[in-house]
């Protein structure tokens, strides 16, 4: 019987950590928990949904993330792959919700960036603006 070899690298804690913190980020979003997801960013943290302007700061972001939150029910996001290098997370997601009486979804690609205390200092959304915009109406 051929011998096999299996390579393990181990996770840094900062990596489990961050891996950890963005699935709580996106469960408060699940929940509509607009508090906690302001809480999660840094006090000068960013908010870039691209194509749009970005949002720096945690009272503009809460103002931001409350709109997003109350024209859509039943918000669900479905991390499809995610990939943590450092301080940094990139997922890709299914993200869902109803609107209208009417079930959405679309593909979205992300990128958080975390502060060595572990709070979102960066958060930058690649999505197809014509899909969203089709979905919304």
């Amino acid at each position: 019987m051929a011998a096999t070899s299996q390579v393990v690298t181990a996770a840094t804690d900062a990596t489990e950590r961050n891996l950890q913190l963005t699935r709580e980020f996106f469960q408060a979003w699940e929940r509509k928990d607009v508090e906690a997801i302001t809480a999660a960013f840094a006090p000068d943290g960013v908010y870039h949904n691209i194509p749009f302007k970005p949002i720096q700061g945690r009272e503009p972001i809460r103002k931001a993330v409350a709109k997003f939150v109350a024209a859509g029910d039943d918000m669900t996001f479905d991390l499809l792959k995610v990939v943590c290098a450092g301080d940094t997370v990139v997922t890709e997601r299914a993200d869902g919700w109803s609107h209208k009486g009417r079930r959405h979804s679309l593909p979205v690609m992300g990128i958080l960036e975390f502060d060595a205390a572990g709070k979102i200092t960066g958060w930058r959304e690649y999505f197809d603006l014509k899909a969203f915009e089709a979905a919304s109406a």
